[in-house]
């Protein structure tokens, strides 16, 4: 068994973050909020530079966020994608193509964080269409299943594509 399966086969109590833990002797005082609050922080930053990324066409960062092989699946697709480099061809007309729509950027916003273990916790985030004044012009949704490396850091694994809501008109 590997250090991850015995961790993963450990007691609940090794799960983490465990928000709203209550211990018998704590009152009403959760037992490890600042340790969730430090979690969704971590994947928050970790979404920011997935962001910035993505909005500045800097498909080099955007291969380094994920972890190859990792599977993207949709309504309308499904596709491996087995290295660095199919990362950089998935991201490489993105920018463009949402420019053309007169997006220009977008930020992360966690609408939820489900930990199925230590180190792994599906997000599921929307993306708002942002134009050139900072006006929202659609979204979209997805969840990404983030692993957390040796080195603390999170790495995607698995998109689910939950669809976009289309731009608004003026």
């Amino acid at each position: 068994m590997s250090q991850q399966q015995s961790r993963q086969a450990g007691s609940s109590e090794q799960m983490a973050p465990q928000r709203g833990k209550r211990s018998n002797a704590s009152g009403t005082q959760p037992l490890v909020k600042s340790s969730a609050a430090r979690e969704q922080a971590s994947v928050q930053q970790y979404l920011d530079r997935f962001a910035e990324a993505m909005t500045s066409g800097d498909i080099k960062t955007m291969a380094k966020l994920w972890g190859v092989p990792a599977f993207v699946i949709g309504s309308q697709d499904a596709r491996l994608v087995q290295s660095d480099e199919e990362v950089e061809q998935f991201f490489a007309g993105a920018k463009d193509m949402y420019n053309e729509r007169g997006i220009v950027g977008t930020r992360a916003e966690i609408v939820d964080l489900d930990w199925v273990g230590e180190d792994l916790v599906i997000a599921t985030v929307r993306w708002p269409y942002l134009d050139q004044n900072d006006r929202v012009r659609g979204e979209e949704s997805s969840s990404y299943t983030l692993l957390r490396g040796e080195d603390g850091g999170f790495k995607v694994r698995v998109v689910t594509l939950r669809g976009e809501t289309p731009l608004q008109s003026e």
